[in-house]
This record gives structure tokens, sequence and C-alpha cells, in this order.
């Protein structure tokens, strides 16, 4: 591998159930349609990294009833497997992911094996950098493992590290660990504000350790780039939704890709913004088309201005 990125995150297990509409607490409703994904933030974000020329190493226990479909779904769309490893006796996890005719989503999380850590099972590779994202955070011991091996991983790589949606059930001397080795941070803007209720200050003050810029994701108003000397917004492009899910996970890795290609962060944004975009114009976590369908949308966007 030329340009190999560990991903840690776990991989979960996508159960889409598609909805008229959510019911009334204590009634029914009836489900469209279902269907299933290999999933996770990590994997979502490893199909973005792929587009950009990177090679994403997924590092994740996986249980042994779906490690032949995960295998299948990996080697089916060429990304790295080396990463992986079986546990017998536990399940990988799922998230239920219910999805109305609005385009609401609302996800319910059951954690599996995905979250066990031994870094003697970490493929040894030349990595350029390493993604993060925060579910990976709250399994106690193992959580406290990976943080640590990230203490050896390299002062002279980007961690970009990106804390989701539970990040106020992560503990807070771990959460705090994470933010000082991190390099670049997103968050949307409910997260912003349970981090710096968890951590009790601002974001912006982890710039005094290794953190390079805040970006702040704000849905259909766009995102902020904030660095030590600047804030800055980007619109979002327009688009016709078909479903958030993996949306953020996209812009995430578009961004990463952007920042090791060396391009300015600025710039960055946008192709970020792009890549959030052509997933959320896709029904499931995972875009069809490659890099010239990301650059085509943002040209696009860009003459329609």
């Amino acid at each position: 591998m030329e340009n190999p990125v560990l991903m840690l995150g776990g991989l979960c297990l996508d159960r889409y159930c598609l909805l008229n509409q959510f019911p009334v607490k204590g009634q029914d409703t009836l489900i469209q349609d279902t269907f299933e994904r290999i999933g996770g933030c990590p994997i979502n974000a490893a199909f973005t990294l792929k587009k950009f020329g990177l090679d994403p190493v997924l590092y994740s226990a996986v249980g042994a009833e779906s490690i032949e479909k995960v295998q299948a779904f990996f080697h089916r769309n060429e990304l790295p497997a080396d990463g992986l490893f079986v546990i017998e006796d536990q399940k990988t996890g799922f998230c239920m992911i219910l999805l109305d005719d609005q385009k609401e989503r609302t996800f319910m999380t059951y954690r599996g094996c995905e979250g066990i850590f031994d870094p003697a099972r970490i493929p040894a590779l030349n990595y350029r950098a390493c993604c993060l994202t925060g579910l990976y955070l709250i399994y106690g011991t193992d959580s406290e493992n990976a943080v640590a091996y990230l203490h050896t991983f390299g002062a002279d790589r980007e961690l970009f590290f990106d804390p989701g949606p539970l990040c106020d059930q992560i503990d807070p001397d771990l959460l705090e660990k994470a933010m000082r080795l991190c390099t670049h941070l997103k968050v949307n803007e409910e997260e912003q504000r349970l981090l710096e209720q968890t951590l009790g200050r601002p974001l912006t003050a982890y710039f005094q350790y290794r953190m390079r810029a805040v970006v702040v994701t704000c849905g259909s108003r766009g995102a902020q780039l904030i660095q030590p000397e600047q804030t800055q917004s980007f619109p979002a492009l327009p688009i016709k939704l078909a479903d958030s899910n993996g949306a953020g996970d996209a812009f995430f890795a578009g961004y990463a890709a952007s920042v090791l290609q060396g391009k300015p962060l600025a710039e960055c944004m946008r192709i970020a913004s792009a890549c959030g975009a052509l997933t959320a114009m896709t029904l499931g976590p995972h875009a069809e088309g490659g890099l010239k369908e990301i650059l085509q949308l943002l040209q696009d966007a860009q003459i329609s201005c």
C-alpha cells in the first residue's frame, strides 16, 4: 500500500427500516422496506478516502456470525481487509436506522465486539494518518488502550477526530486525551455543544496542543472552518436530499483526504462539502461515483452561484 490511513472506529451493520411516518409512542406503523448495509463511521469514510487514491485500513473486530458477508463486501468493493479479525463468541454491533418519508432518521445502536482493541493486530504499515471516530471511545478499557496506542502513533502524523453524536457518553478524561492528540476536529453544532459541556471549555482551547482546525457542519446552512487566526463560513451545496446517513462521514473523509494532499484548508472544506452532498443524494451511507462526480458536483454548484 502506498498511502495507508488507519481507520479506528469499529465496523457495524446498518439495518434500515423505511417508514412513511414515525408512530405515536405506544402505537404502530408500517415498514415500507428493509435492507442491510455493511457500515459504521469508519467504513463510510473509507469509501470516500478510496476515491482520492488513499488506502483506508479499517481495524475492527468482527463477530463470527457476520465475517463471511463482511469479507465478501470488502472484496467486492476492493477495500483492504488486513485489519479485520474474528471474535468467535461475540456478535458484530449494529445500527438500526429508521428513515421516514421526510428523510428524518433515527438511530438505535447496539454495541458488539467491534470495540475490542489489540495493537498487535494492527497491520504494520507506514500510515500517513489516522481517522478516529468517537464511538470507539465508549468501550472502557479497550478504548483507553486505543488512545494509549495513539500516543505512540507519531507526532508527525495527522489525527482526524470525529467524536460523533454519543460524544457526551465518552469518559471525560479519555475524551480530553483524544482532544489533545487530534490535529483536525470535525463536529456538528449539537456535538460542539455537548463536547464543550463535557470538557468544560471551548473547543478553541485545544489550539494550544496539536489541533490545527475545528470544522463545524451546520446542515443546510453549510459549515464553518475555525482556525486560531480566523473563522470562515462555507455554504451548503444545493441538492435533492435522499438520505443524510453517511454524509457527515463522507464530509469528514473528503476533508481529511484533501488535507493529506496538501490543499489549503478552505479548498479542503469545499471538497468536503461536495463529498457530503454526493452521499446525501444516495439512499444508504455509500455514494456511487468517484472523484470525477465529486468534482463535477462542486463545479456545478460554483456555476450556479
